[in-house]
């Protein structure tokens, strides 16, 4: 008798448990995102993130064909042609900077504090040109995922600027360069109010709009907003330090 309440207890916990995983917790542009699909991080801040990046995945191809934003041909061959001069500049520059330093570093007249700069400095260019090597030993990526790689760094500033002239808001640089983080805030709404964003865990739209409509420490000046991708800005002659 007490075999058969563990085992029905058991069997409806893990019902319960499954129920849970399936849970429609948002539905973007027609497609579920469910507990399940938060279960990887953990409860509080992460947890929200892991949402926000879900719905923005589904957001942007959604968001880039809307607004006629798909890459070019001729986009992809001008990335491609900016990246081909840049490597071979950048590396150029390294050459040209380590054969300096090996002649400076030869020399006697250096004090202890400019000579362990120096070599850490040679250290550096060095392993660079040692990850060259290993770089140029690799089989190159294939035609198909080189241009899928550059269609995303295409499409990404391409949509930035859109967003931005389409909401305006706050900016934020990244390392990737400038984010319209007011104006991804906007489109999230937008989309709710159009329907094409539902939310079914009200806790959840509440810490997300939290989140996404904070604002943040460090912004750019609106008089200082750019988003002129970087292929087509002129490489810079040298970045490397005298």
């Amino acid at each position: 008798m007490r075999a058969g309440v563990a085992f029905f207890l058991a069997t409806a916990l893990c019902a319960a448990a499954a129920a849970q995983d399936t849970e429609r917790v948002a539905t973007v542009i027609g497609e579920d995102i469910t507990h399940g699909e938060l279960t990887a991080a953990a409860n509080g801040p992460s947890r929200i993130s892991r949402l926000l990046e879900l719905m923005w995945r589904r957001i942007v191809p959604h968001y880039v064909a809307q607004q006629g934003l798909a890459a070019t041909a001729t986009e992809l061959a001008e990335v491609a042609a900016y990246d081909r001069e840049f490597e071979r500049k950048d590396r150029s520059q390294r050459a040209r900077k380590l054969k300096e330093l090996d002649q400076r570093l030869a020399t006697d007249g250096l004090g202890p504090a400019e000579r362990a700069w120096l070599e850490e400095f040679r250290a550096i260019l060095q392993r660079l040109a040692q990850n060259d090597l290993a770089k140029d030993r690799l089989a190159p990526p294939g035609p198909d995922e080189r241009r899928a790689f550059y269609a995303s760094w295409i499409e990404l500033w391409k949509m930035n600027k859109a967003l931005y002239e389409q909401y305006g808001g706050v900016v934020v640089l990244t390392e990737l360069g400038p984010s319209p983080h007011g104006a991804r805030a906007a489109l999230i709404a937008d989309y709710e109010r159009q329907g094409r964003l539902r939310f079914f865990d009200a806790a959840l739209r509440e810490r997300l709009y939290a989140l996404i409509e904070a604002r943040p420490s460090t912004v750019v000046p609106p008089e200082r907003v750019d988003f002129t991708p970087y292929w087509k800005r002129p490489i810079p002659p040298s970045y490397l330090p005298d």
